[in-house]
């Protein structure tokens, strides 16, 4: 590894664990006779694994045969000149007085605690000659760690002598805190810099130190982007966790070494660089020029800035100045005092834009003020109004919570704590929204908020919790609302009857329908009618009225275009997909994406991801639709929804199962089975055994895909309705093979009345096939697979083209007409590799020799980087990055046999016979 002197080098992305020890050592020289003596000065900030990554090395260094000096930094002696040397020089006090000459005479009086005669040039001839002394038996490895804390005498002579090791078997390497002025006495050292661990390196420390907390679990998201790659903060949140769960809210623990040194941090500051802190921990992000000014109004602010910067306590990016990273402020907010607060908030106030200084100049007043406050208290709420709509939910929640440590009354503490957690969970932070909930029902009582507070108990629970609660707190929270707040009682019967789906409870679903119809006025605005008749729509779809549920299903989609909001293009990208439009869809989960983006409401991307995912898998875009789940369970993980990361995992199984890839689906579906079970998610229970029941056709398996549609049934004991539609193809499918005509020929008139309501090719030709599996005489099986292909081509659904062609092709060798099975079978055969559909390949294949065609095993075909899969190409650049098989399974929710099998393929096809090339290749 190269470390330039002019310019610090950081520690290579993959570098992990003992990757970095090593990589330290083959920075030193090593046991030549002729040395190579080399100085190194190890920089990072507190937590960064400096002392882990010293003592590593001289464990290792020692086991080679190598001496080992260590030399530490105490705080208590840095301004006591020598004290650190003379540490340093007790344990080899016999080598010192062995030496010759002055060397050895300077060196005694240190040790006899006198000041050397010569001054600091023969202290640091002296180091040297006693380096030479160490050195001559074995390599010698001199460790100086904390040298920020070492006093300034010292880390002169230190320097000195490691300025000149030229030609000695020796390495001295100091590890600082590079916030810490050491650079002058150690300069023209090489210097390397201790960055965060990537997030593979971060995980993989996470899996390796806690077991016990799921790698994708919220927590572990939780844990990991919390620390940002800091492996003390990694090491300290998780040892926080009790079974695997953090506390609420999140942070270092009490004796948390890392917060300490935050602390030490704070306090080594002047007044006037702790205001600046303080300032950037109240107001956020402010430009610097601002931050000056109101430092200034603080009382001396020249170079506080820079002062509170050089600290590594102020971030300054792009003309922005923050505390950077979310521990770092949770540590040094606990270290304001109300007082500085208010001071901070004042400040603000006067220095800030008028409406950026309304919130701040609120806060003020609201905390000089010993009782009730009207008016402050009204130009707060528009204050959090006008952030909301500026700058996103985030910034609105920040808003309020700060509103609530001021307010007097506790009446108004609940409000804005409910205010301040129903804008979290918008962002995406269901964790502190949670949070919050809790702070609020500690100054209100078991149920605080009212209306209000069961909304946003409801929408947690929907999104992170057990469905069948979500609906009855949501229901409750419809009828709680006052006549005057009609629209979020609304938006609460919408998110009761969401929550109703995902439970299977059905019953609940349609009494939910039946109130919204009864609610519904003539002067409803746009949001609200689309709401209602998103209602009607799937009310009747699920009742099998569907000639009745395209009026108002159209509708929805026609209102969303009208409409900004992300929410309305989800409920309408459902409506479309219910409808068959899976184009329209699609378009439309991905307006919804792009919205909630842009407006910082970052809960709902991944609920409009499953919808994108959907679309995309119906259109046979499968490496998009494969894209956007991973999307979506990661942002799921990451910001605390796990009912919609159990979606997630269920449209990936999908995916695998509709690719024949039985051990993935398989994986990913046991991810998902304990949520299912626990939280009674009856809709992806239920679409997990359509998911089953693919990967059973795909294998050949018909009766066992019969046994999985039997088991069917959402959490409430009912057929799943809306799963029940979609998997009517499959079903046919598997009937039919075990001689369930009968069955077979009901589900396909449900699902035909369904198809013909839509008009939705897709739907049709799936139909049509159906039909031609059932038929029992031969022309008419002909005429519906011809025009099952015909609707096909029109849909560009190409590998639900491929299954139709073999089915067809099935039929015509049978009926011995192999000349024309050939030619579908060869063009399905070439379509199943292209998807890397292996099971249905070998099946087509199977078909193809039997029809009298010579064709060879499916995965011996030759081919070049071109011919793999998304997934396959995926692996291969993870191989280049040295990532093993287990951390691939991870990563793309894989098991390791999984990924030895593509590894498999891969060198056939490629022609490569060790990962050193398949790397050479990807890189």
């Amino acid at each position: 590894m190269e470390a330039g002197r002019s310019e610090p080098a950081a520690w290579p992305p993959a570098l992990y664990g003992r990757d970095r020890e090593r990589t330290l050592l083959d920075a030193l020289p090593g046991p030549a006779p002729q040395g190579g003596g080399r100085a190194l000065l190890l920089l990072g900030g507190p937590g960064t694994g400096r002392t882990a990554l010293l003592a590593a090395a001289a464990r290792t260094a020692a086991a080679a045969g190598a001496t080992v000096l260590r030399t530490d930094g105490v705080r208590a002696e840095a301004r006591v000149p020598l004290a650190g040397l003379h540490r340093t020089l007790l344990p080899v006090a016999p080598r010192v007085r062995a030496l010759p000459g002055p060397y050895g005479a300077a060196l005694a009086e240190v040790l006899a605690g006198r000041e050397p005669f010569g001054g600091e040039l023969a202290l640091g001839a002296a180091l040297s000659g006693l380096v030479a002394e160490l050195a001559r038996p074995a390599p010698l490895l001199w460790c100086v760690d904390d040298a920020h804390w070492l006093d300034p005498a010292t880390l002169r002579a230190l320097g000195m002598a490691a300025r000149r090791l030229t030609g000695l078997a020796a390495a001295v390497v100091f590890a600082a805190d590079e916030a810490c002025p050491v650079s002058a006495a150690l300069e023209g050292l090489d210097v390397l810099r201790l960055g965060p661990l990537p997030p593979d390196a971060a995980r993989r420390t996470l899996a390796d130190r806690f077991p016990g907390m799921p790698p994708h679990g919220s927590d572990a998201v939780m844990v990991l982007g919390l620390a940002a790659g800091n492996p003390l903060a990694l090491v300290e949140l998780a040892g926080a966790a009790v079974d695997g769960r953090l506390p609420e809210p999140p942070a270092l623990p009490e004796g948390s070494r890392l917060r300490e040194r935050h602390r030490e941090r704070f306090h080594a500051l002047t007044p006037g660089a702790r205001a600046v802190v303080a300032l950037l921990l109240c107001g956020g992000p402010l430009a610097v020029p601002v931050l000056e000014c109101a430092a200034r109004r603080r009382g001396p602010g020249a170079g506080a800035v820079e002062e509170a910067r050089a600290h590594g306590l102020v971030e300054v990016r792009d003309g922005t100045a923050t505390v950077p990273g979310r521990l770092l402020r949770a540590s040094l907010t606990g270290l304001l005092s109300p007082a500085d607060r208010l001071a901070a908030y004042g400040t603000l106030a006067s220095v800030l834009d008028p409406p950026a200084a309304r919130l701040f100049r609120a806060l003020h007043r609201l905390g000089r003020s010993a009782g009730p406050s009207p008016g402050p208290e009204r130009e707060l709420e528009a204050a959090a109004g006008s952030a909301r709509r500026s700058a996103g939910h985030a910034a609105a929640a920040a808003a309020w919570e700060r509103g609530a440590e001021v307010a007097a009354r506790p009446r108004t503490r609940v409000r804005w704590l409910v205010a301040a957690a129903a804008d979290a969970q918008a962002a995406g932070d269901t964790r502190r929204a949670r949070g919050l909930m809790r702070r609020a029902g500690a100054q209100g009582g078991p149920a605080p908020g009212g209306a209000p507070g069961a909304l946003v108990r409801g929408e947690i629970e929907l999104r992170d919790g057990v469905p069948a609660v979500a609906c009855r707190d949501l229901t409750a929270a419809v009828g709680g609302f006052p006549a005057d707040r009609r629209a979020p009682a609304v938006r609460a019967l919408m998110l009761a009857g969401e929550a109703g789906c995902l439970t299977g409870d059905f019953a609940a679903f349609f009494g939910l329908a039946d109130r919204a119809g009864a609610l519904r006025r003539s002067d409803d605005p746009p949001e609200q009618r689309l709401v209602f008749d998103h209602f009607a729509g799937l009310a009747a779809t699920f009742r099998g009225r569907h000639d009745h549920a395209q009026w108002a299903l159209r509708r929805v989609v026609r209102l969303a275009e009208t409409l900004a909001d992300p929410e309305s293009a989800i409920w309408a990208a459902q409506a479309a997909y219910t409808l068959g439009d899976a184009p329209r869809a699609l378009a439309l989960a991905a307006s919804a994406v792009h919205r909630a983006r842009r407006q910082g409401a970052g809960a709902l991307v991944p609920a409009a991801l499953v919808y994108e995912a959907l679309c995309a898998l119906a259109l046979d875009r499968y490496a998009a639709a494969g894209a956007a789940a991973e999307e979506g369970l990661r942002l799921s993980e990451a910001t605390g929804q796990r009912n919609l990361a159990v979606d997630h995992l269920s449209v990936l199984a999908l995916l695998a199962a509709l690719q024949g890839d039985s051990a993935t689906a398989g994986l990913r579906l046991a991810a998902a089975e304990r949520a299912v079970a626990v939280r009674g998610l009856g809709r992806p229970g239920a679409f997990n055994c359509w998911v089953s029941a693919c990967a059973d056709l795909a294998a050949d398996r018909p009766a066992d895909a019969l046994s999985r549609f039997a088991r069917m049934r959402g959490g409430a004991g009912q057929v799943n309705l809306a799963v029940r539609g979609m998997a009517a193809p499959h079903f046919v499918e598997a009937a039919v093979r075990c001689g369930q005509r009968a069955k077979a020929a009901g589900a396909l008139r449900a699902y035909e009345h369904w198809a013909t309501a839509s008009r939705s090719s897709v739907r049709l030709a799936l139909a049509h096939r159906c039909h031609g599996l059932l038929a029992e005489d031969d022309a008419s099986a002909v005429a519906h697979f011809r025009e099952a292909l015909r609707l096909h081509q029109g849909d560009d659904t190409v590998l639900e083209m491929a299954k139709t062609e073999l089915f067809y092709a099935s039929r015509l060798r049978r009926t011995r007409r192999p000349g024309e099975a050939r030619g579908l079978l060869r063009d399905a055969v070439s379509v199943f590799r292209q998807f890397d559909a292996r099971p249905w390949a070998e099946r087509a294949a199977a078909e193809l020799r039997a029809a009298g065609d010579r064709v060879g095993p499916v995965d011996r075909e030759p081919g070049g980087r071109r011919e793999l899969t998304a997934q396959q190409t995926r692996i291969c650049e993870l191989v280049a990055q040295g990532a093993t098989n287990r951390e691939i399974a991870d990563l793309l929710l894989l098991s390791t046999r999984t990924v030895e099998y593509h590894l498999r393929n891969i060198f056939s096809r490629l022609g490569v016979r060790s990962r050193v090339e398949l790397a050479s290749l990807f890189r």
